[in-house]
């Protein structure tokens, strides 16, 4: 932790001028050859790119020696770079990704965890609307009429998200509401996959006909996730609020798969249905899908149920179950490599949203004498173990953030709406400006701020946690327990245990 502290200090006053001057030379928009920041690494990786003179002048003298350089020092597997910027089907994604990296470190120079110079993914909740009443809803969905974007507004919206910091939105995530309701869904998603290279939607599942299926697949959407809350109908079905939906949410699942879609399964796990957390696993495996944990945070429709929240024990056993899943199959993918030299094994089919993830599969990695670790739901893919502390675990407000249904931009979708956690509207202010300079922004990204408290003499919290930096506790569920309060600690971790003991009972008997 104070390792992380002081190189945060060091690279501010030594290592970050330099860094964004060099950054800043090759950082340039070519009118013959485009972006020379992007083309400037695909020539390092060894793509064939054709360049002026003036711009592979550049590439040769500047950029591609930095490149070399920052990859030594981060330990990234060049490999690895070259079989994800130029050879996977989403490279283009990558390289979006890559030059926000590259712009955000221009900006704000290296810190840990870093900051990009836009969002690699945004969840835009399109719609107010659905059709079940889920007691988890963050958005409180189906309940009342509320403003939401036109078509053409939207399409605004993904225009301007297409040209973020002069590279665009490395990925999107279509949620609700169900999106699915929404009448011109397909039409708006059509138009953003021509402008976002991955695009995705999480539906409820229940209105993903066989039609509807063949329509996403059709517009090109990427993945979907379809949240099952329960593997048998009486549990999901509760939970969801209506009958009939756990049937239909699988068949759902059933007509994304038979189109060939890359299909998850998402649970929000709660007192209620933690017991079938094996069942659902198993159920993932039975479909041949991704399995996704959801935190419940109680926030929105969820206030109302706090007591379904689990236990910092309970969220350990969960996180913990999940765990064993992949580093089960990192463990065979790299026998098969060692027997091969290669494997075609997906490492990346059990993941959380939960940031104390990182924490718990780097320990679960460390007991077979290997160094592997799942940056929460971002990534779970050999050659990014180095970099961890930058990816830095919770990425609200850093890695991505959320848009309304009516265009406000907040942190996180598990952020309530209100006039502390709205920081402006996509369509009426910039939104480089936001994400530059708004200070709830900046208080989720500075982890050297995250608070502690002293129970029966020891000091706890995530300001003291030594694993701060690959994970950062959730901070909406610090805002919800703390009323706003992001920098206070998330008491759902195991390490928060004794606050959890004085603060959650007492909160659920209120």
């Amino acid at each position: 932790m104070l390792i992380d502290q002081v190189e945060n200090a060091l690279f501010s006053v030594t290592v970050n001028p330099l860094l964004k001057s060099l950054i800043s030379l090759f950082d340039k928009e070519c009118s013959e050859d485009g972006s020379l920041l992007l083309n400037s690494l695909k020539d390092f990786l060894g793509a064939p790119v054709f360049l002026c003179p003036t711009c592979q002048h550049i590439s040769s003298k500047i950029a591609k020696p930095f490149y070399e350089l920052g990859s030594r020092f981060l330990h990234i597997d060049k490999k690895f770079m070259n079989n994800q910027f130029l050879n996977d089907q989403y490279g283009e994604s990558w390289l979006r990704g890559f030059g926000l990296m590259m712009k955000g470190i221009e900006k704000y120079g290296v810190r840990i965890p870093f900051v990009p110079a836009g969002p690699f993914e945004i969840v835009w909740n399109i719609t107010y609307q659905c059709n079940l009443r889920c007691k988890h809803c963050y958005e409180n969905a189906g309940s009342g009429k509320r403003s939401e974007l036109s078509t053409d507004e939207a399409k605004q919206v993904l225009d301007t998200l297409s040209r973020i910091a002069g590279v665009g939105l490395p990925a999107l995530s279509f949620s609700g509401g169900e999106p699915l309701v929404r009448k011109d869904f397909f039409e708006l998603a059509a138009y953003a996959k021509k402008r976002i290279g991955y695009v995705s939607i999480a539906s409820n599942g229940t209105v993903i006909t066989r039609d509807n299926a063949r329509r996403i697949k059709d517009v090109g959407i990427d993945y979907v996730e379809i949240s099952v809350d329960g593997a048998t109908p009486q549990v999901h079905d509760e939970f969801r609020g209506i009958t009939n939906a756990f049937e239909r949410a699988m068949k759902g699942v059933t007509n994304c798969l038979e189109e060939g879609i890359d299909t998850c399964i998402a649970t929000v796990l709660h007192r209620d249905n933690l017991f079938e957390l094996d069942r659902l696993i198993d159920l993932s495996k039975q479909l041949g899908v991704r399995f996704m944990h959801f935190n419940f945070i109680p926030t929105g429709r969820a206030k109302a149920y706090v007591e379904l929240d689990l236990t910092p024990d309970e969220r350990l056993h969960v996180l913990e179950t999940i765990g064993k899943e992949i580093i089960e199959l990192y463990l065979e993918a790299k026998e098969k490599e060692i027997k091969r030299g290669a494997s075609d094994l997906k490492v990346d089919r059990f993941l959380s949203t939960c940031p104390q993830y990182a924490s718990v599969t780097k320990e679960l990695s460390q007991r077979h004498g290997e160094k592997f670790m799942v940056e929460a739901h971002y990534a779970a893919k050999k050659g990014i173990e180095s970099v961890a502390n930058f990816l830095g675990g919770c990425g609200a407000g850093r890695l991505y953030c959320c848009l309304e249904p009516n265009g406000d931009v907040k942190p996180c979708v598990f952020f309530p709406t209100s006039e502390d956690t709205v920081l402006g509207n996509v369509l009426k202010d910039s939104f480089e400006e936001i994400w530059n300079n708004d200070p709830l922004l900046w208080k989720l990204r500075i982890r050297e701020n995250l608070e502690n408290y002293i129970v029966n003499g020891k000091r706890v919290g995530c300001g003291e946690c030594s694993d701060k930096y690959i994970c950062g506790g959730c901070r909406a569920r610090a805002y919800g327990y703390f009323n706003g309060k992001v920098t206070k600690p998330d008491i759902g971790c195991i390490h928060n245990k004794p606050i959890w003991e004085k603060i959650a009972i007492n909160e659920k008997g209120s």
